[in-house]
C-alpha cells in the first residue's frame, strides 16, 4: 500500500519537527482498542517524506495491530501528537500514514488553547431527558475531556449527539458528540467553538495568579515588613487549635493552590493600598493580614465558593450549587467573625471587616445589606482589595488604572473614592511612602 497525500502547510510543520528526530528515536503510540486507548512504546526507524509515511518498530509483546484504522503518535515528550492512519503492520513494524485531519501541535502553542481544569469545574451534559453533571479534566475551544464512571460512560455512548454547557453561565448549551471513552474519562467534541465567556468557566485561572507580589509595592523595605508579618501570623495561626485544621487544608489546597495564592495576594494588596492612604500602622498591617487569612475560612473545604465574588454572582450560580454549598456561602462572613472571637489577635476592627467583607456600597451585598454610609473604612479597603485581587486573576495584563476605570461606577461613597485614588497613585508611582 502506497498512499498518496498532498503536502500542506500543516504537514510541512510535522515534517519540520520530524526532520529533527534521528533514527531510533523513542516515541509513544496511543491505539484505540474498543472504547479504550492503550499506550505502546516504539522506535522511529525512518521517515518517508514523499509518501508521508512513518516506519515504527514496536517493542516486544506489542499486540497485532493489523486491524487498526488509526492511532495517535507522540513523537517526543515535548513536541505533541499527530493522528496517523495505519497502513501496514508486519512483524512488529508499523507503517503509518500521517493524516491531514489532526496535525502535530507544538506544546508551547498548544498550551495557549488547551487548559487543565480546576477540580471544581463541571459541565452539564444533556442527553434526551437525562442530565449528567461531569467534572472537566481539561478543555480546548473545540472540546472537553470529562471524568466519568462506568454508568455515565454507558449513558454517553447511548446518547450519540447531545448538548453541553458550563455550569454557572447564562449561555445557551452547545451541540456536541462523543469522540471516545476510556476508563475514567470521555472526550467530547463540540460542534461549534466555545465562546470566550463560556470557555472561562472551564479553564484554570490565568498565569496572573502567580504574579510577583513586589509589583504592588514601591517601597521594598515596607514589602519586606509585610512579608515578615505574614510569616509571623501564619505561625501563630498554625498553633491555634481552632485554626490548625484550616491551616493544614490551606497547605494542601486541592484547587490548584488557589486559596493560598489568593490570600497571600490579598495581604500584599490591602497593606500596599493602606500604606498609600496613610491608614496603616504596625497593628493595622497585622489586622489586614489576619483578616485576609480568616475571611474565607468557611470555604476552605469548598474552595469553589471562595471564587464567588458577590451575592449577585452567587444568585446566578445558585442552581449549580448544593443546598450545603448555598448555606455555607451565605454563612461565610458571620462564620469568620465568630471564629475570630476570643482569639488574642481579635479586635472590634477585625470583627467589623470580617462581617462586612461581602457588603457592597449600593446595599446589594450580605449579610446586612448595608450601603457605603454604614461601612467601616477598613472594610471598604478590604472590599476594594479583594475586588482587585479577583481582577488580577482574570486579567494577565492588569494595571491599577485599568482596574479603577473598570470598577469606578460600582464603588460610590467617600471612602471608596479615596481608595480608588490611592490605587491610581500606585499606578503613577506617586504613592505617599
Amino acid at each position: 500500500m502506497e498512499p498518496k497525500l498532498r503536502i500542506t502547510k500543516r504537514l510541512q510543520e510535522i515534517f519540520r519537527l520530524l526532520d529533527g528526530l534521528p533514527a531510533q528515536s523513542e516515541l509513544s503510540l496511543w491505539i484505540n482498542r474498543g472504547d479504550k486507548r492503550q499506550l505502546f512504546p516504539g522506535v522511529l526507524i525512518r521517515v518517508d517524506r514523499s509518501q508521508s509515511l512513518l516506519f515504527i518498530e514496536l517493542k516486544e509483546g506489542s499486540p497485532d495491530l493489523s486491524g487498526q484504522e488509526y492511532c495517535f503518535v507522540r513523537l517526543t515528550p515535548s513536541e505533541g501528537v499527530a493522528r496517523c492512519a495505519v497502513s501496514v503492520f508486519h512483524d512488529r513494524t508499523l507503517v503509518l500514514e500521517i493524516s491531514d485531519e489532526l496535525v502535530l501541535t507544538e506544546r508551547r502553542r498548544h498550551r495557549r488553547i488547551f487548559f487543565q481544569s480546576e477540580d471544581s469545574k463541571k459541565a452539564r451534559i444533556r442527553i434526551d431527558r437525562h442530565t449528567l453533571e461531569l467534572d472537566v479534566i481539561n478543555a480546548s475551544r473545540g472540546g472537553l475531556r470529562l471524568r466519568v464512571d462506568p454508568g455515565q460512560a454507558s449513558m454517553l455512548k447511548q446518547g450519540g449527539a447531545f448538548e453541553v454547557e458550563a455550569l454557572g453561565t447564562r449561555t445557551l448549551p452547545l451541540p456536541a458528540r462523543l469522540v471516545w471513552t476510556r476508563e475514567g474519562s470521555a472526550a467530547i467534541a463540540l460542534e461549534e467553538e466555545i465562546p470566550e465567556e463560556v470557555f472561562q468557566e472551564f479553564i484554570r485561572l490565568p498565569r496572573s495568579a502567580h504574579v510577583d507580589p513586589e509589583k504592588f509595592f514601591q517601597d521594598q523595605e515596607y514589602f519586606q515588613t509585610v512579608r515578615s508579618n505574614m510569616e509571623s501570623i501564619i505561625s501563630k495561626l498554625e498553633k491555634r487549635p481552632k485554626f490548625a485544621t484550616a491551616m493544614k487544608t490551606l497547605k494542601v489546597d486541592r484547587n490548584g493552590n488557589y486559596l493560598k495564592t489568593h490570600i497571600d495576594l490579598l495581604c500584599y494588596v490591602s497593606c500596599s493600598i493602606g500604606r498609600t492612604l496613610g491608614w496603616v500602622t504596625e497593628s493595622t498591617i497585622d489586622k489586614l493580614i489576619y483578616v485576609s487569612y480568616l475571611h474565607d475560612l468557611r470555604y476552605f473545604e469548598m474552595p469553589k465558593l471562595a471564587k464567588i465574588p458577590s451575592k449577585a454572582a452567587f444568585e446566578s450560580q445558585r442552581d449549580s450549587l448544593s443546598e450545603e454549598e448555598r448555606s455555607a456561602y451565605l454563612e461565610g462572613p458571620a462564620y469568620s467573625a465568630m471564629m475570630s472571637k476570643d482569639d488574642e489577635m481579635n479586635s472590634i476592627d477585625v470583627e467589623r471587616i470580617l462581617l462586612q467583607q461581602k457588603e457592597r456600597p449600593d446595599g446589594s451585598g450580605f449579610p446586612a445589606g448595608i450601603t457605603f454610609k454604614q461601612l467601616f473604612p477598613l472594610s471598604c479597603l478590604f472590599i476594594i482589595s479583594h475586588a482587585f485581587v479577583d481582577y488580577v486573576y482574570e486579567h494577565p495584563d492588569w494595571s491599577f488604572r485599568k482596574f479603577v476605570d473598570d470598577v469606578r461606577p460600582q464603588f460610590k461613597g467617600p471612602y471608596f473614592i479615596k481608595i480608588l485614588q490611592a490605587l491610581e497613585e500606585l499606578e503613577t508611582s506617586r504613592a505617599r511612602y
